[in-house]
């Protein structure tokens, strides 16, 4: 039977690999392959690296590009506006959490692209502050912590 969620074990792994393959490439494009499979699109001139992102369920590279529908999601659209062609500087694992940080620029205009694989998933877009810019779905996780737009996205709480 194949595995149907990711642990943090795994979160741990795929993220040496990640860094392995993509750090330091810029980011040419994202596609949303279906409403909750995205594609990034790393690139150099000699080199090219695709990392699949099924929100909730798995992340992974691999070296096929998917079929990608002709009109990108308003989501897809603004994390194209916010990031595309930004190096990406870190690829982090939150804690011991099934959270994975992808840090596009430094500083004050670092933006972070985050990936949690718990739950239903989610894929949020923040700026160097943690402040949410854009996120594939709203939700209140318990009386403290809205998951909504120019929120503070809790990293501090992460395990």
């Amino acid at each position: 039977m194949p595995k149907q969620r990711i642990s943090s074990v795994d979160i741990r792994y795929l993220v040496r690999e990640l860094r392995e393959s993509c750090l330091g490439l810029r980011l040419s494009n994202l596609y949303d392959v279906t409403p909750k499979i995205y594609m990034l699109k790393f690139a150099k001139p000699d080199h090219k690296e695709f990392v699949i992102v099924e929100s909730g369920v798995r992340i992974h590279t691999t070296g096929f590009m998917r079929a990608k529908p002709t009109l990108p999601s308003a989501f897809t659209l603004k994390l194209r506006k916010a990031i595309r062609t930004w190096r990406l500087e870190a690829v982090d694992q939150v804690g011991v959490d099934r959270i994975v940080d992808f840090t596009f620029g430094r500083d004050e205009t670092a933006h972070h692209l985050i990936f949690e694989f718990y739950a239903k998933g989610n894929i949020i877009l923040t700026d160097h502050e943690y402040t949410i810019i854009s996120l594939l779905r709203t939700h209140k996780q318990d009386a403290e912590s809205l998951f909504a737009v120019r929120e503070h996205y809790p990293i501090e709480r992460a395990v």
